[in-house]
């Protein structure tokens, strides 16, 4: 595999902070649903929106706000989590064309 190819492998794969975080806010949760984390997505989308139902307005807000900047770094980590597992597959083939 040229470098070229896992380039758009690893590009292809990746997932993009603008849009984990703005489902976040407005989806409420839905961009840990986009990143593949279930659970947390149901969990934090359940308190947000506890807070918005039970009117808690400076909460609510504040913790929109820390979802979304989450989902950024939440990103981020998927993203280098995909790096790590294209270069760990490239050695895999590599070894076994070698071994």
């Amino acid at each position: 595999m040229s470098d070229a190819e896992l380039l758009l492998l690893v590009e292809s794969r990746k997932k993009s902070g603008i849009a984990a975080a703005l489902m976040n806010i407005f989806l409420f949760g839905c961009g840990y649903f986009y990143l593949g984390k279930w659970i947390y997505g149901i969990f934090m989308g359940g308190i947000a929106l506890t807070l918005i139902i039970i009117d808690m307005d400076a909460a609510a807000i504040g913790f929109l706000i820390w979802m979304f900047i989450d989902g950024f770094l939440e990103t981020n980590n998927y993203n280098k989590k995909v790096i790590e597992d294209v270069v760990k597959e490239r050695r895999n083939n590599q070894e076994s064309k070698t071994g």
